[in-house]
């Protein structure tokens, strides 16, 4: 189960401690979804009891966390859209997504806490540590930050509870939005499979085709494109 250890001696470090996570990387279609969450130290446990890995948890589980949230926490949940994953590529969409929550994040922050007082640690669920050198600098500039560490973190979601909470807001946040497609693509079963590869979603591919949610440099929908 996820704790709050990080946060702890961040917080006494005079460090603010942001986790970050993401939802959609294998997906075949829709956005990749990053969000970038704080905890406020003092109040950690009046947090939900549950707060875990997203992918332990059932969507009604994960929906009831959120709601509980109140004013304990801050967070922002940003995208990047199919179009932008085939054009820059998937890393590099994904390293956008974070840099968006991130500024959005730290632009809310910065309206109650001095931010030049304390260094940012950003914790990204995962052993892949994201490029942010160019982000770094505008974001100390229009911020005026200390400073700001990217550490990667091996499991990070059942380790962090603000890891945790970044990986179901961001795992909710994006099945809301493909169950909003799922309306309008009615044959791609988007509302139960969000997007992945299951049986049923190559079937309606194969029947009906590509749509402009598809990610077209994604296998195997870059196949069949080019057929």
């Amino acid at each position: 189960m996820a704790d709050f250890e990080i946060e702890s001696k961040s917080f006494h470090k005079n460090i603010i401690m942001i986790g970050l996570d993401e939802a959609g990387r294998g997906s075949w279609a829709g956005p990749i979804v990053a969000t970038a969450c704080w905890i406020q130290a003092e109040k950690h446990k009046l947090l939900h009891s549950d707060i875990n890995d997203s992918k332990k948890l059932t969507s009604k589980k994960r929906k009831e966390i959120i709601l509980s949230l109140n004013n304990l926490v801050k967070y922002s949940a940003s995208i990047s859209n199919q179009k932008e994953i085939d054009f820059y590529g998937l890393t590099f969409a994904n390293t956008m997504a974070m840099k968006r929550s991130i500024f959005c994040l730290l632009k809310n922050l910065s309206k109650t806490i001095d931010l030049e007082n304390y260094e940012i640690h950003l914790y990204v669920d995962g052993k892949y540590k994201p490029n942010f050198s160019d982000f770094d600098i505008s974001l100390k500039n229009k911020l005026k930050l200390k400073g700001i560490s990217v550490i990667p973190l091996v499991r990070g979601d059942s380790k962090s509870k603000t890891i945790s909470l970044a990986s179901i807001i961001a795992k909710e946040t994006r099945d809301s939005i493909m169950k909003n497609y799922a309306v309008q693509f009615p044959f791609y079963c988007f509302e139960q499979n969000f997007g992945y590869g299951t049986l049923k979603h190559r079937e309606a591919i194969l029947k009906y085709g590509i749509t402009t949610l598809h990610r077209k440099s994604f296998k195997p929908i870059s196949t069949i494109c080019s057929k």
